[in-house]
């Protein structure tokens, strides 16, 4: 099986290292940077090939940034179908200081023209016909760029359904709220992403009621959609649910040293452990998570080793919730 991804919005994230407090409205001196290749669904392959499993990318490329991302996917063995398109792809800076703040600045992305877009579903519809003879999963991640619709995840949902390909979404608004239309076989909102979702917010944020409200949305969501749940809290834990009951995971306690991509690593180690090793439910949550911790305990564009991951597993108990 090939966990293959769709990054509709890829970039290059750099990361600025500044001495002492960041100050908006004044001079402020990087000490180092860290450039990689970005993007949600980008993120979830470089772990993936880290593992050990082999992935591929779909997305989109333009100009000089372009050209760097797909230079930095291919120093690490990755390689896909990029789709050229006439803009340049972004560029997202996070700043991080002394004291543990991070300061994001993405760019939009795009405009994406009407013949690029149908360049890429026909090279999705190559890749559904390589699925004929085995399954296939086709994670879509990250937010959508100016010319496209906010459907296109759920069109390229619709575009696989009846195939082999199982499709994971990870987004949020209306792309969430749109790409759930084409019934994908899982989705990965945070709570944040979940309760906006719903239209609700929870009085309560502690451990037990974060729990417990992503457990019942999320049986909701299966019972409307017959999509499968990953809901993560951050500190908090997370929650899958596959059917009427659901698993809860905790976060094991770490001193944070990057912020960005944990979700992704989640997402990644889970599909890894549950497809790539066969591992049962509550086990892949637990690697996912304790995949997770090591994410957020390195520095800000490494990814962790098998070994970093293993190490967090004890830490992580798997309970069964009933909604």
């Amino acid at each position: 099986m090939k966990i293959a991804t769709l990054t509709l919005n890829p970039c290059i994230d750099k990361t600025l290292y500044v001495s002492d407090a960041f100050q908006t409205g004044s001079l402020n001196r990087a000490s180092s940077s860290v450039c990689c290749a970005g993007g949600k669904g980008i993120n979830v392959s470089r772990l993936q090939k880290k593992l050990g499993a082999e992935t591929e990318v779909f997305g989109f490329s333009g100009g000089a940034v372009g050209e760097m991302l797909q230079e930095y996917l291919q120093s690490e063995q990755i390689f896909g179908s990029f789709t050229k398109t006439a803009c340049e792809t972004r560029m997202c800076i996070k700043i991080i200081d002394d004291f543990g703040e991070c300061t994001e600045i993405n760019e939009g992305g795009g405009p994406i023209r009407e013949d690029e877009w149908n360049t890429l579903l026909s090279q999705l519809s190559d890749f559904r016909r390589e699925c004929e003879g085995e399954d296939g999963i086709l994670v879509c991640a990250g937010s959508i760029p100016r010319g496209l619709s906010k459907s296109a995840y759920s069109e390229v949902c619709q575009m696989l359904l009846g195939s082999r390909v199982r499709v994971v979404l990870d987004a949020d608004g209306d792309a969430l709220r749109h790409g759930l239309e084409g019934r994908p076989w899982l989705i990965k909102p945070n709570i944040h992403e979940l309760t906006a979702y719903f239209g609700k917010r929870i009085a309560c944020e502690d451990t037990r009621s974060l729990a417990e409200y992503a457990a019942s949305a999320g049986k909701e969501i299966f019972q409307s959609f017959g999509t499968r749940v990953i809901c993560t809290m951050g500190g908090a834990g997370a929650v899958y649910v596959s059917g009427e009951d659901a698993i809860f995971v905790n976060a094991p306690k770490v001193l944070l040293r990057s912020f960005a991509g944990a979700g992704d690593t989640f997402l990644s180690a889970f599909l890894y452990a549950h497809f790539m090793e066969n591992q049962v439910d509550e086990d892949a949550m637990r690697f996912a998570s304790a995949a997770a911790a090591a994410k957020v305990a390195g520095e800000a564009s490494s990814l962790p080793e098998k070994e970093d991951i293993v190490r967090y597993l004890d830490m992580v108990h798997a309970v069964r919730l009933h909604p």
